[in-house]
């Protein structure tokens, strides 16, 4: 039996183990899918044993960027400094892929805010960069983490930074949102109101929670998208890197877990 599985910490059940198990086993593959737990401090020491063991792995935060040095990245891992797929010792990164590929029915108008400058951002500002969309806000709770994406990203795109507090300012010029944090995962939300985004046409929220935010969007008819639909997306690359993809199988687990 095959094993794949996914670098994360802290422990939690993650989609990928719920969904790509019952593939296998819809699909008729003798593979299994597992959540590897490596607390950061020893990542360096276990991540070498874990490569070798396992057929293909996918990896989260906070590993995206450690994991590197051990793989060896295709072109646009390397662009995006970040991989989130292996197999046999090279490194991709589909979450740039999958997040362009959910985009491919929506109209992004400009301008574009962008909340949050932790691991998904880089995907996602890449993905603009391919779409050849330049004009990005970028607001995060930590200035110094967004300055440090504007420079890693300055040959590509033109990204403007202000403060967290001023969100409720820039939200109010822009058409387009993404939030690339974690906040309506655990409960928490943003305190936005039905006049804060009058002016929005496209949210992406990159959660897989139905969460406040898209909450407020479906109430004001207005278009989004949400984490697992990324997932799909960004998954189902994964399956074709590791060469077990079957689309309509896939489709259909996926579509069941929706329900």
């Amino acid at each position: 039996m095959k094993k794949y599985g996914l670098f994360q910490y802290p422990q939690k059940e993650s989609l990928s183990k719920k969904v790509f198990n019952e593939y296998f086993r819809k699909a008729d593959i003798n593979a299994i899918y597992e959540d590897i737990v490596i607390e950061p401090k020893d990542f360096d020491n276990k991540a070498e044993y874990y490569l070798e063991s396992y057929e293909g792995v996918n990896v989260t935060v906070p590993f995206k960027q450690k994991v590197i040095k051990f793989v060896e990245p295709v072109e646009d891992a390397k662009e995006i400094g970040a991989v989130n797929c292996i197999y046999h010792n090279k490194g991709y990164n589909t979450d740039w892929k999958g997040f362009y590929n959910s985009l491919e029915n929506v109209e992004i108008e400009l301008p574009v805010l962008i909340i949050g400058a932790g691991g998904a951002c880089k995907a996602i500002l890449y993905t603009l960069f391919k779409k050849d969309i330049k004009e990005i806000i970028l607001v995060n709770r930590t200035k110094e983490k967004a300055e440090n994406l504007k420079k890693y990203f300055s040959d590509k795109l033109e990204i403007h930074i202000e403060p967290f507090e001023n969100l409720k300012i820039v939200i109010k010029k822009v058409k387009t949102l993404i939030n690339s944090t974690s906040i309506g995962m655990f409960g928490e939300s943003f305190d936005f109101t039905d006049s804060d985004l009058s002016n929005i046409t496209f949210i992406y929220d990159i959660v897989y929670n139905d969460t406040p935010l898209q909450q407020l969007a479906k109430k004001n008819n207005i278009t989004c998208l949400d984490g697992k639909i990324f997932w799909y997306y960004q998954a189902l690359e994964n399956l074709k890197i590791w060469n077990i993809y079957q689309e309509d199988i896939f489709k259909k687990v996926f579509s069941d877990f929706q329900k």
